[in-house]
């Protein structure tokens, strides 16, 4: 049985339109605070999206983090306290990890003059390559 199925005794013929499902709004990295774990964190995941189709679980394959996803921060709450509660796993929330990516985007002039002085006071360069930064992936 799953969210969105429809019982009825076999003698109508009955068809439901699919239900809406709304994007995800906030987003958090989890992990299992014990690796040992981390087979109950697994369990309690599968079985959440079957649950309930608005929350969602990916894994971000750069950074490694386990990503779930809802409709807001009470939502996400009440299943990282479940996996507490029902699968005796304590999971560690925090903010998912931002991908940088940064590209030469022109040709820039440098130049740059040793001047052997002391450790404290190092020698800078003048001018720069120009950057832009583009954050996501």
């Amino acid at each position: 049985m799953r969210s969105g199925d429809t019982f009825t005794d076999g003698r109508v013929n009955f068809t439901m339109t699919s239900m809406h499902v709304p994007d995800a709004v906030i987003s958090l990295a989890v992990e299992p605070q014990d690796k040992a774990a981390q087979t109950n964190f697994s369990k309690a995941l599968n079985r959440f999206t079957r649950e309930d189709p608005t929350f969602r679980v990916s894994r971000d394959e750069e950074s490694g983090q386990t990503i779930i996803s809802g409709m807001g921060e009470l939502h996400l709450d009440i299943y990282i306290e479940r996996m507490k509660r029902e699968y005796n796993c304590v999971v560690i929330p925090g903010r998912p990890q931002v991908k940088y990516r940064e590209t030469i985007t022109q040709r820039g002039e440098f130049s740059y003059t040793h001047k052997n002085r002391p450790a404290a006071r190092a020698s800078t360069p003048r001018g720069g390559l120009h950057r832009a930064a583009a954050f996501g992936s």
